[in-house]
């Protein structure tokens, strides 16, 4: 016969060894997500760190909010499809402080004589009130929702020096491959709210996350909202 205390051992042992099942599955949850979070913090840094695009400074020090999508990826024969996941953050325009970010997805189709792939770095600049809000609210198409425009390079532009935004959006973009630009026209973005209940640990649409700032701190985001704070 098994005594009492033998018996509280061995269920102990039990629960023990069910949660070491249940454990990892649970810790690879949010792994997706933050690694996509990461490659975003690096994106960040690497953008900050280029004199090439210091131009973009001022566009991010006025932005309502920012999108960056690592690794868009484009390819195809005749056909470009452009794809890629990121994070979009909402900077407060009075205290200049940066929201938790929101899972997005980013997709469109161009067709012409096109040969081989791209890999692109993008980070999309939000200008207005109004932009944010159609992004946030359902899916979102840049060029017929929002005037866009690619983000210039160069070191013209200072932190002090007074810019008119004539476009809603403005893209920066890194490209890697055979193709010359980013196609900016018929490409859609819209919200992930199924990463975001994986990567918050309960449902949040990215209106909540951006706008009403209630999504809980998740220290895996730190250092992507500080490295945006140096722009």
């Amino acid at each position: 016969m098994m005594g009492d205390r033998t018996r509280r051992t061995f269920l102990l042992s039990a629960s023990a060894l069910a949660g070491a099942v249940a454990c990892p599955t649970l810790a690879r949850a949010g792994e997706k997500q933050q690694l996509i979070v990461d490659k975003a913090r690096i994106v960040v840094e690497s953008f900050l760190n280029d004199p090439q695009f210091a131009k973009m400074r001022v566009y991010v020090q006025n932005a309502y909010g920012v999108l960056v999508i690592p690794d868009l990826l484009k390819g195809g024969f005749f056909i470009g499809v452009e794809h890629g996941t990121g994070v979009l953050l909402g900077r407060d325009p009075q205290s200049g402080a940066w929201s938790q970010p929101a899972f997005f997805e980013i997709w469109g189709g161009s067709f012409g004589l096109q040969f081989g792939g791209q890999s692109s770095d993008a980070i999309f600049t939000i200008m207005n009130q109004g932009a944010i809000q159609k992004l946030l609210s359902a899916r979102f198409q840049l060029g017929a929702d929002a005037s866009v425009a690619v983000g210039e390079l160069g070191a013209g532009v200072g932190a002090g020096t007074t810019v008119q935004f004539g476009e809603d959006v403005y893209a920066f973009a890194r490209n890697m491959g055979v193709y010359g630009g980013l196609a900016l026209d018929g490409t859609y973005a819209k919200p992930r709210n199924d990463l975001n209940q994986a990567y918050y640990g309960q449902p949040l649409t990215a209106e909540q996350i951006v706008r009403q700032r209630i999504a809980p701190a998740v220290p895996g985001t730190e250092g992507l909202r500080q490295a945006l704070s140096q722009f």
